[in-house]
């Protein structure tokens, strides 16, 4: 599958309201806008048509923290997260639904889980939703193809690591999974529009069955993003 050119999504800071209310829930208020905001100017870009990114997540100053601030959504809103997700058993999950808390937004945010060795969870593809997803903690892989569900080989799965702060960002259609390996993962995983998990549109498998069990299909290296920020012009 071809590396794809680099797109440019510029001012998407996770701005977090000054009010009255706990932290938690207005931290989750600001992570629904910035995934909004995320997947409008994808789908300006693309025209409608299937596509996904990667890029990362940091916070920028003095005493300021990305993992700090997205702690106080777990402090104010405990989940209790369930077992199996999406018929995996090492993979479990748990819901925050904003619009409950007043928050007003068609996003929901899950909470994922992978246990290491979470390598079961079939490439699949969810065509009633977009997705913005953040690596929180640990790392493992996404793998994603340029195939359509109906037209799904296997044989095109592009495998990318997903790292801590890591943002995987894509638009219904596009068929893909996670994994991990060594090491556990836990995912942040904004849905726009919200759909139950135990909802049949929640997501697809296609007829060909693949797995991060599969054989590796890409190529193992250390490089540099293709994406650098200009600090001096």
């Amino acid at each position: 599958m071809n590396q794809q050119p680099v797109l440019c999504l510029d001012g998407l800071t996770l701005d977090v309201p000054d009010d009255v209310r706990p932290k938690g829930t207005r931290v989750l208020q600001a992570l629904a806008s910035l995934a909004e905001r995320a997947l409008t100017g994808l789908n300006e870009q693309c025209g409608g048509h299937p596509m996904a990114l990667v890029s990362r997540m940091r916070g920028t100053g003095r005493g300021v923290s990305l993992s700090a601030t997205l702690a106080a959504i777990d402090a104010d809103h405990p989940l209790e997260v369930h077992y199996p997700f999406e018929g995996s058993n090492r993979v479990g999950g748990a819901v925050w639904i904003p619009v409950n808390m007043g928050i007003p937004t068609g996003a929901s945010i899950a909470k994922l889980l992978w246990m290491n060795h979470a390598n079961d969870l079939p490439m699949h593809v969810h065509e009633h939703s977009d997705r913005f997803i953040i690596v929180r903690s640990g790392r493992g892989y996404f793998h994603v193809t340029d195939e359509s569900a109906d037209g799904f080989t296997g044989t095109r799965v592009r495998s990318i690591p997903a790292r801590e702060r890591d943002v995987f960002l894509f638009t219904r259609g596009v068929v893909h999974t996670f994994s991990t390996d060594a090491e556990p993962m836990e995912l942040l995983s904004c849905q726009l529009p919200y759909i139950p998990f135990d909802d049949p549109r929640q997501f697809r498998l296609p007829s060909v069955s693949w797995t991060a069990n599969e054989p590796e299909s890409y190529q193992a290296g250390i490089r540099c993003d293709a994406a650098w920020d200009s600090l001096v012009r």
